[in-house]
Formats: structure tokens, sequence, C-alpha cells
């Protein structure tokens, strides 16, 4: 990725021509990538998604087609073009068709019903990517008064949000959206996760507001920047993962947990999913904070070495050898 950015920047006030070679096409996004990670291991899901309209995109169908999978979709999605490096990756993303996502298009194709019926039947409850929609801020204030007052037992419940890339929205709209998260919390527990690039976007955006209460100034390095960010959200669950480590950070406590690294990912694009569905399956199992970002993290180290959402076998295979993988750069698995 660092020769990548050299050859664009030494083109620069030129032109270049760059060749890609197409290595897959596949599902994903929010609702594919965490759907598939948890229906792997046996979880049930209920999505409202982009998969296509007023058909379901061929490229869905496997997911769609299964029966513990049910999904209305109300509008096309998005298309990526990922070009994956061994020290990250960039997204090229056509968000044409999911710019017209608002609170009336759902009402009209998905259903007030159906958004109760599943709200109500299902433990975790994700919505994502807030820096995609514009209307995502009007979205969620409409299910926080017109959705949450209705279901029962939210406290046995969780929601967990994706905010996706945050450099994508201004600072206000980001410290506004914040400002936004203790309703939820007041009805219900709930979880942020950001990667390590949302996170210094977050914390960037908190100082600029005067937001920040602690006076530590040294948060490059992110081990600790779920608790800054958690003095002021005060949320249940504040995580950050990164290619090298996670945390997690609830009222009163915070966690760190090393990841299985390797240096030559065989995919990455949607391994930041795979680390939220294990880590958000792992608190609604009854994992502790900890045991459920070294859950995360398992998911998404089997996934970024074999490009397949691992099954509770695989799991159980890579946890018992997590010590080896931190220990030694292995790319392969099992």
């Amino acid at each position: 990725m660092t020769s990548f950015g050299n050859l664009i920047n030494e083109v620069a006030g030129s032109s270049a021509g760059i060749e890609t070679i197409l290595k897959r096409k596949t599902n994903g996004g929010f609702t594919s990538n965490v759907c598939k990670a948890m229906n792997q291991l046996g979880i049930e899901m209920y999505l409202a998604a982009a998969w296509g309209y007023p058909q379901i995109e061929e490229v869905f169908l496997p997911l769609a087609e299964k029966s513990s999978i049910h999904v209305k979709t109300f509008t096309n999605p998005g298309i990526t073009m990922g070009l994956e490096f061994d020290d990250g990756k960039i997204m090229l993303n056509n968000i044409e068709s999911v710019l017209g996502i608002n609170w009336e298009l759902i009402k009209k194709r998905i259903g007030i019903k159906y958004l109760f019926e599943s709200f109500e039947r299902c433990k975790l409850i994700g919505l994502g990517y807030w820096a995609v929609n514009l209307h995502f801020e009007d979205i969620f204030m409409k299910i926080l008064s017109d959705v949450l007052p209705s279901i029962g037992n939210l406290k046995e419940k969780m929601l967990f949000l994706d905010l996706a890339d945050v450099k994508r929205r201004t600072t206000d709209d980001l410290v506004y959206f914040l400002k936004i998260l203790p309703m939820v919390e007041a009805s219900m527990p709930l979880l942020l996760s950001l990667n390590d690039q949302e996170a210094k976007g977050v914390i960037s955006a908190l100082k600029k507001a005067n937001l920040i209460k602690s006076k530590i100034e040294q948060m490059e390095d992110l081990t600790e920047t779920g608790m800054i960010i958690n003095e002021v959200l005060d949320i249940s669950y504040l995580v950050i993962h990164s290619p090298h480590f996670a945390t997690i950070t609830t009222k009163d406590k915070h966690y760190w947990v090393t990841e299985g690294y390797t240096s030559n990912p065989s995919h990455t694009i949607g391994a930041g999913d795979h680390f939220n569905a294990g880590t958000v399956l792992g608190l609604a199992c009854n994992l502790n904070p900890a045991e459920s970002i070294l859950m995360g993290n398992a998911l998404t180290a089997v996934f970024v070495r074999t490009g397949i959402s691992p099954n509770f076998k695989d799991l159980k295979l890579f946890i018992t050898n997590y010590l080896k993988y931190i220990e030694e750069d292995n790319p392969s698995f099992p």
C-alpha cells in the first residue's frame, strides 16, 4: 500500500496506467459480512438490507436462499472495488444507489411491522453504516422514537453500531451523532465498534469539541483511547480493533487483547465485520468482555488467512493455538 501511494505521488500532475485483475466478485458490506460470520456459527438472521430491488441480486443469493437467513431488501447495493495490499486496503466505493435510503423508503418497502417483529425477536440488533448514509441520524431517531418504545425486554438486548469511515463526514456531523448515543444507552445496552482509523477520527472530533475529560495526551497507539472516548459517551461497550490488537471498554473496566496478526493476509476486506460479529456474539452468549474480543480476534484471524467465515471447530482450533500465532507471524490456517 505504501508503494502504491508512492507511485500515485510520483505521477501527480501527469498520468499513470495501473493494471488490475479481478480476483473475485463477492457480496460484502455490513449486512452480508456480519450475516455470513454469525450464520456460520448457527445464528438465525433477520435483515433489512440493500441486496437489490425489486429482486435480490445474484451475488447475494447464496445467503438469501438459506432457511436461517430472513431478508427484506429495499434498494440496490453500493459497489466497491477493493484493492488489497499486505499492509492495508483501499476501497473505492460507488454509493449512488444507497444515497436515497431514508425513513420513508424503509417504511414503504420494509414496513414498520417487520421492524417491530425483528427487534422483538432478536437479542442482537445491528445498524450500519452511519458515514455512508446522510439520512442515518433521522432513521436512527425514528427507530428510537417509533420502534424501541414498543419492544419488550430492551435491557436484555444489545444494539451494535458500526459507523464506517468517519472521515467521510464532517466533525460537526460526527460530534452531533455521538451526542445522541447516550439516549440509546438509556433504553438498552449499546456497543459502538471502531477500527483504528475511526477511533482516531472520533477522538479528534471530541477533542475539537472540547468534550475530552481526561488529561492524557498521548493516544497514538490507541491502547487507552477507548477509556478516553467512553469517559464522554458512557455506553455499555466501546470497542476499538486493529490488525494488531483490540480493546473493549465498559463503564468501569478496560480490556486489551493482542491479535494473532499476520503480515501476509489473503483477505482483508470484511475482516472488521468478522471481528465485530465475533465480539457481539460473544457478549450475547455471556462471555466476559475480554473473552468476547478474543473471540472477535480469532474470527477475523481465521478469515484473513482463509477468506472463509469460520465455524466453531475452526474457532476452537485457532484459540487453542492462539499464543503460537502471536509469537510467530504465520499466514496459514489450519
